[in-house]
């Protein structure tokens, strides 16, 4: 590729600040467009058209890992084509929990691309899946209910399974839902449009059939895996950070949530002039962030649930040490 700027792919736990990052990130670069120009800013669908899987409510599959083994060149020349063409419209940023387990295969398949992983403290994350998953359990008129699940495999991640008590196989989007993703997606558009998109959605598994072959039940939650949660939270970490360092270091840094809520504007700056971009929005980004969730932990995690997590880092010290060390911050807040 010829610009300087290199494809920004924001990657993190879910509920880490991955979002509000890439918000940020995008208001002060607004010449930067997304891996795709359809509303689902994570770019799922996209993936999945190559063969990987993103476990989501919009995809349909386990979030399966994969590496620079899993590469066909097939694939990579089509991704590269499509990258190179849309990436000259001003540089791309995107962002994605579930590349995690996939950061060998993107970083192989994109020589040019650069990282930045999130990390935010792991009470903070914790107590904000816990709501998210129950919330995504009850479902809504816009969607299904869903339960989280943690596998046992080598370079895990959430996947999404649907509940059988929906009588619908999709649960069809209300209208103002419907509305908004229309807006969303002219506004989009309009900034530049990308034709002939990769993109590519499978039918949800039903969690009837799929507890047939994934009986254990400390591994849904919520159900009785809530020790997951924070396993979960040294696993994806852990596995990001040793993906990552088997990169040239040029090509990856880290960044704490919490950093990012106290110097904004700073800390917005540094992401941006490490992958090449300016920053011509940069003066109408906040100081800080709202930190008025900061503490939402305390009564949102019972105490019983706070000392399983405190368990869980001193059951993985080392790894957890690890991980503030190479993000150059305390993960527990106490």
């Amino acid at each position: 590729m010829e610009s300087k700027k290199s494809p920004l792919f924001i990657i993190g736990i879910t509920r880490s600040g991955t979002t509000i990052s890439h918000d940020m990130v995008m208001k002060a670069c607004p010449e930067a467009v997304d891996l795709t120009s359809d509303d689902d800013f994570e770019c799922r669908k996209f993936w999945q058209a190559f063969g990987l899987t993103i476990g989501s409510r919009r995809t349909g599959t386990l979030c399966e890992c994969a590496t620079k083994e899993n590469i066909d060149p097939a694939s990579k020349e089509a991704i590269n084509n499509y990258v190179s063409s849309r990436h000259a419209k001003g540089g791309i940023i995107t962002k994605n929990p579930h590349l995690l387990n996939k950061i060998s295969y993107v970083a192989n398949v994109l020589p040019d691309a650069k990282f930045i992983l999130i990390v935010r403290d792991i009470m903070g994350v914790i107590a904000s899946e816990k709501v998210g998953f129950n919330d995504a359990y009850k479902g809504d008129e816009d969607s299904p209910p869903y339960v989280h699940y943690w596998p046992d495999t080598k370079l895990p991640c959430w996947s999404y399974v649907q509940c059988d008590n929906q009588q619908e196989p999709a649960a069809k989007p209300s209208l103002l839902v419907t509305i908004k993703a229309m807006i969303k997606r002219v506004m989009v558009n309009l900034k530049n449009r990308s034709f002939n998109e990769p993109g590519k959605a499978l039918p949800h598994q039903k969690l009837s059939d799929f507890y047939h072959s994934h009986p254990d039940k400390t591994r849904y939650y919520p159900g009785e895996g809530f020790k997951r949660l924070p396993e979960s939270w040294i696993t994806l970490n852990i596995n990001a950070i040793n993906q990552l360092k088997e990169l040239d270091n040029s090509r990856w840094m880290t960044i704490a949530y919490n950093h990012l809520v106290d110097d904004t504007k700073g800390v917005v700056s540094k992401m941006l002039t490490f992958a090449g971009y300016d920053a011509p929005g940069l003066e109408s980004l906040p100081e800080q962030l709202n930190k008025s969730s900061a503490d939402k932990w305390r009564t949102n995690l019972s105490e019983q649930e706070q000392n399983i997590v405190r368990e869980t880092i001193n059951n993985n010290r080392e790894n957890f040490t690890t991980i503030c060390d190479t993000v150059g911050a305390n993960m527990l807040v106490d």
